[in-house]
């Protein structure tokens, strides 16, 4: 079998016959145990040194039996250390573009900044929306409850009044009630009925038109609060209720007319004067007032 020899100086493979190494031009010994392993194909002589005429390999660069330089092996050498420093330069100049190139593109800030005016546009409409407060959602079922207690005592009262129609006392009763329940039209009908048979009673007549006031109106809840001051010309709720009738119909100057009569009137320091005089400064401005 053929020996394998690698060279000592390049350790590139020694074709078998070789002196010198036809890579490095190294000279070669010989080992005298053959028994190595079976060296690759040879490859064709396709190269022939000036010197001593001996054949090469194709790829050789000296020869293998004189040791000299081939010819044709500088401008192969300088051809693949062309090739070499082109793609040398080319790895460099892909580095380059990849250093320069931008940390963003305009397609990214563009997306971000698309995404930044999307979410302040959400904010900016959440911040609008007025939240329930919890107080009232706690609050929510026991005013049901309430109601639906009420309206079942209200039931229950209109059997009695229906049972006796002279029961003035009952029939007021179920007016307050039907009052206090916000149901302002048989609240309504109720003080009427009752105000048919106690004319002079000015408590009943303003709540009367409180319920005509709070179904928007103000031209009879007002007729009935005047009514109410026939029969008694001093009645604190009647006053601050006709200043807040005339305040709804953007009546200015006749609503400060009666907060001024109802802060006349109140006790010091009392609840009803103290909102009179608050409703009288918010609208006491000549602005406010020609509106």
């Amino acid at each position: 079998m053929k020996p394998r020899i690698l060279c000592p100086e390049c350790g590139r493979e020694i074709h078998w016959g070789n002196r010198n190494c036809s890579n490095c031009g190294s000279a070669v010994e010989w080992p005298t145990e053959t028994d190595v392993t079976e060296s690759a194909e040879t490859p064709v002589m396709q190269r022939t040194c000036n010197r001593c005429g001996s054949g090469n390999f194709a790829d050789a660069s000296f020869c293998s039996s004189c040791g000299a330089k081939l010819q044709g092996a500088q401008k192969q050498q300088a051809q693949s250390s062309r090739k070499s420093a082109k793609q040398e330069k080319g790895r460099d100049s892909k580095k380059r573009e990849s250093d320069s190139s931008p940390l963003f593109s305009w397609k990214v800030i563009f997306g971000f900044l698309g995404l930044l005016l999307i979410l302040v546009v959400a904010v900016e409409l959440f911040s609008k929306r007025e939240p329930t407060p919890v107080q009232d959602q706690a609050a929510a079922p026991q005013m049901q409850a309430a109601n639906i207690q009420l309206a079942g005592q209200i039931s229950e009262l209109e059997m009695q009044v229906a049972a006796n129609p002279s029961d003035m006392q009952a029939l007021l009763k179920l007016a307050n009630m039907s009052h206090d329940g916000r149901f302002f039209d048989k609240a309504i009908t109720y003080y009427r009925r009752y105000l048919d048979k106690n004319v002079k009673d000015a408590n009943a007549r303003v709540d009367l038109g409180i319920c005509y006031f709070e179904n928007g109106d103000n031209d009879e809840a007002q007729k009935q609060m005047l009514t109410a001051l026939k029969y008694d010309p001093k009645h604190l709720q009647a006053h601050f209720n006709l200043g807040i009738v005339n305040l709804k119909a953007r009546r200015i100057q006749e609503a400060n007319d009666w907060f001024k009569r109802t802060i006349a009137l109140a006790p010091p320091n009392s609840d009803i004067g103290q909102q009179a005089k608050q409703f009288l400064e918010q609208h006491s401005s000549p602005l406010i007032q020609n509106k």
